[in-house]
Parts: structure tokens; C-alpha cells; sequence
């Protein structure tokens, strides 16, 4: 970007005023991109903090006539991994919501992965009517960031304070592998609703753990999604009986402190896929999850209100649905969204 553009445009830090949507309520005075408060780190494993320093499911809202915008920024980790292209591990996304239409457009962004990132959306109209949402990426950490528009163009934060959904799960509820961030299915779930997401997802340590259902406790949420069970494998030191105890233990802690707040429990989104020969493998993440069926089944006929499930049939992903088989592409995300928008349809708008 030459100097004479860059004399043309004046650029917005969304940590400067609070703008940063997408994470708990105790982070919104923090002046970085994470998604567990600081004094987290000494109570959560060690990749557990690096992975919440990732900025997945985050989000800024803006209201501008700009008809070309620009963001920059800055990570710190690498760009891409070997199943996840730089656009989905270390990109921004740029939808808008036409507010007279009532619907979601995507915007086209010319990149540049350089020492600092560049995003151009240019000529994409004047849209007053228009509220942007740019997503930030889901597998890296943003260093600094900051949106930019023409000096005679008008620019505002916007933000919607309402009951959160939480989603605590796993790499696929992080994000992978969605192609870029706005296509991770947790993003997608927040476009079909007014409620923010938050994402509490961690890469092979979603585990049901009391530090972060601690964390989810402080939100009065409109809902919880608890999505570990690709993480939590029967294995020579965790049996069934162990797994029902973790799981029964998890959903307990939040409807101890949130009587009534509707809670999501899903199997493994890849358990039992026709079509695949892994056999092994289907045996492993079919194992977990017939656990957290039947812990469902027992906590319902013990009387627990307000407790949902979300089977892998109900997902359906096939053999076209997953990049490596545990994690969905696009198309994958696509349905875990689809399975999720029915169950939250049936008590929020």
C-alpha cells in the first residue's frame, strides 16, 4: 500500500472503543484479541490460553457509506496449517445485513499476506442500510488491527448487547477446517439469530473443564452448547463411567448457578458416517458418544429441564462433508450449523 493511499483513508482501532463482540462480558476492557480473561492463564493448561489467544468467533459491527474498506492487521502465529488454507487460519471475512431486506451479503476482500495483512473490499456499493459484521480469524492471534475508510466517509462502531450463546467444544467448533472465518459453523449459527456467540472452543482440549465452566457461568446466557466429545475418546485412562461423570459434572455446574438456561449436548459430528473405512476410527468416536446419549437420556429421566441433544445423524455429514474426517469443510459446516439452527429454533427467535 503506497503512502499517498494510505494520506487518503483514516482508520478505527475496535479496541478503542469496546467494540470487539464474540467473547465474554469480563473481556470487554481488555486491549487484545483473546478469548479468556488474563487472570485465566494460572488457572488453565498451558495450550488452553495460547489456543484462547486465538481470535475465533470474534467479531467487529460497523455502520459506514464507504463503498471501499480496508482492514489491516497484524498476527502472531503462522499463517495457514497443512489442512487449512491462510484465508480460514489467518483471515478476516466481511458480511453485511441489509436491514430493510432482512438478509446477510458477503463481500469480496483482495488480500495480501505480508509482514502486515491486507484486506481491500472495494466498490461494493454505498450501503447505509447496511450493518457490517468482519470476522476475525479463528486459528491465529491479532497482534493489532484496524479498519479504514475514505476521509469523507462516515464510520461508527455499532454493538448488539444481547443474551450470548455459548458454544464450549472442540478444533471443529473453533473452526476447522472452514475455508475463511465467516464459514466456521458457529459464525453461521450467529447469522440465523439476533443472539451474539461466544466461542469457547479449544483445538484437541475441549475437555468439560471447571475453569471454563466457570467462565461460561459468569454470562447469563440464552444458551449452551457443550461440544467436547471429539475431544474426550474412551481410552485406557478414562472409561465410560468416567466420561458419564465428566460429562454428568459439566452440565450440572451450569444448571446449579442457571436453573432454567437451555443446554445443547451433542455426540462426535463424524461418529458413525456412512461411507468411510476407517473402521477403527469410527469405533473410537462412536464409543464417546453413545455415553453422552446415554447421560442424556439418564439426566432427562431424572427430571433436568431444558437439556437438548444433537445426534451425528442429526448433523449428517457423509464422505463429501469432512476434510480428514474428524474436522468438516465447508460443506460439513454447513449441516453442524443446519442441525444446531433447529434445536436453538425451538426457544429463540
Amino acid at each position: 500500500m503506497s503512502v499517498a493511499i494510505a494520506q487518503t483513508k483514516k482508520y478505527f482501532n475496535p479496541l478503542d472503543q469496546e467494540a470487539v463482540q464474540g467473547r465474554l462480558q469480563l473481556l470487554n476492557t481488555e486491549k487484545d484479541y483473546g478469548r479468556l480473561p488474563v487472570d485465566a492463564k494460572s488457572k488453565v493448561r498451558e495450550p488452553v490460553w495460547y489456543l484462547g489467544t486465538n481470535s475465533a468467533g470474534l467479531y467487529v459491527e460497523f455502520e459506514t457509506n464507504a463503498d471501499t474498506i480496508q482492514v489491516r492487521y497484524k498476527v502472531k502465529g503462522v499463517l495457514n496449517m497443512p489442512h487449512m488454507p491462510s484465508i480460514g487460519v489467518s483471515g478476516v471475512d466481511l458480511y453485511s445485513f441489509d436491514k430493510v431486506a432482512k438478509e446477510w451479503q458477503w463481500a469480496f476482500g483482495q488480500y495480501s499476506f505480508k509482514d502486515t495483512i491486507t484486506y481491500n473490499f472495494n466498490n461494493i456499493g454505498v450501503n447505509t442500510n447496511h450493518t457490517y459484521r468482519l470476522y476475525l480469524p479463528l486459528y491465529n492471534s491479532v497482534e493489532w488491527l484496524e479498519i479504514g475508510v475514505g476521509n469523507a466517509k462516515d464510520f461508527k462502531f455499532v454493538k448488539n448487547n444481547t443474551k450470548p450463546i455459548i458454544v464450549y467444544g472442540t478444533s471443529i467448533a473453533q473452526g476447522a477446517c472452514a475455508t475463511r472465518p465467516g464459514l466456521a459453523w458457529t459464525n453461521i449459527v450467529g447469522r440465523h439469530f439476533s443472539n451474539e456467540i461466544i466461542n469457547l472452543a479449544f483445538s484437541g482440549n475441549g475437555r468439560f473443564e471447571k475453569p471454563l465452566l466457570d467462565l461460561i457461568n459468569t454470562e447469563d446466557a440464552a444458551a449452551v452448547i457443550l461440544d467436547c466429545i471429539p475431544n474426550l475418546a474412551i481410552t485406557k485412562d478414562r472409561s465410560e463411567v468416567q466420561l458419564d461423570s465428566i460429562i454428568r459434572s459439566a452440565v450440572q455446574s451450569i444448571r446449579k448457578l442457571h436453573t432454567l438456561v437451555p443446554i445443547i449436548l451433542a455426540e462426535h459430528s463424524s461418529a458413525y458416517t456412512p461411507g468411510f473405512q476407517n473402521i477403527h476410527t469410527m469405533e473410537e468416536y462412536g464409543r464417546s458418544s453413545k455415553v453422552i446419549f446415554a447421560t442424556y437420556k439418564k439426566l432427562k429421566k431424572e427430571g433436568l429441564q431444558n437439556l437438548y441433544f444433537v445426534s451425528a445423524k442429526d448433523f449428517g455429514l457423509d464422505i463429501e462433508s469432512t476434510v480428514d474426517y474428524a474436522h468438516p469443510n465447508d460443506l460439513g459446516m454447513m449441516k453442524i450449523a443446519k442441525a444446531y439452527n433447529e434445536v436453538l429454533r425451538t426457544f429463540l427467535k
